[in-house]
């Protein structure tokens, strides 16, 4: 496995070859990665719009949008979120393109899923060198020093617990999550109805996080869970 992480990773596979696809699907699947599958342009750009991924996956010749397409789209946004590209053409001049329309990384098929998964691993480590903060509301997340800061520079020191609480709930944006889900993706425990560690630690997150905002970041959906929700 590419190495242990204390948030979900979520990648987006736009591949319009299915066997290639549900290939990948469960290769990911087993590296603990959640994934989003599209078979075209259009729905690739519409999974973006609608998620927060940690890498994207594109197939050069997809229908309706090119993969190419979709990464100057991308980039036009201005959303910097690792690209690799997939595809069978192998001429430098398409490398070239590639890279200077913004993807991070090509590969020719065919390939292996053991290159694939180091290629991707080297792109996000170049990612957590530049890239090393998070936008979330009016605030800014520090993902290497674990802190939460105000646009005046004000910020809050998190706990591991918490740190890893919010960047989960920011990794599913919109998604509820349930007590017992959450102990499980953040303590890596069993749900006990006994046990308030849940509730205490989002207690404790937003109390510091009133210090710097007075955005609601984590909203309470009464009767299922938690839900990352700034408005």
């Amino acid at each position: 496995m590419l190495g242990k992480i204390d948030f979900v990773m979520k990648i987006l596979i736009a591949e319009d070859d299915k066997q290639i696809a549900q290939s990948l699907r469960k290769n990911f699947l087993e590296e603990e990665y959640e994934v989003i599958l599209a078979q075209d342009g259009e729905k690739a750009l519409e999974a973006i719009s609608s998620n927060n991924l940690d890498i994207i996956l594109l197939d050069w010749r997809m229908p309706k949008v090119t993969g190419i397409e979709v990464c100057k789209i991308i980039r036009g946004m201005g959303l910097k979120i690792p690209i690799i590209l997939l595809t069978a053409l192998s001429a430098i001049d398409n490398k070239v393109e590639a890279l200077e329309l913004g993807a991070d990384d090509y590969i020719t098929k065919p390939f292996s899923f053991e290159e694939l998964m180091a290629r991707i691993k080297s792109v996000l480590r170049r990612y957590q060198i530049s890239s090393d903060t998070l936008l979330i509301g009016n605030l800014t997340l520090d993902l290497l020093e674990r802190k939460i800061k105000n646009a005046k520079g004000k910020e809050v020191l998190l706990t591991d617990k918490e740190f890893t609480l919010i960047r989960t709930l920011i990794n599913e944006k919109g998604e509820v999550f349930s007590r017992e889900k959450l102990c499980k993706l953040v303590w890596g425990l069993n749900f006990d109805p006994h046990t308030n560690i849940c509730d205490v630690t989002i207690k404790n997150l937003r109390k510091k996080l009133k210090e710097i905002t007075d955005e609601e970041i984590v909203s309470t959906v009464y009767g299922e869970g938690y839900t990352f929700a700034p408005k």
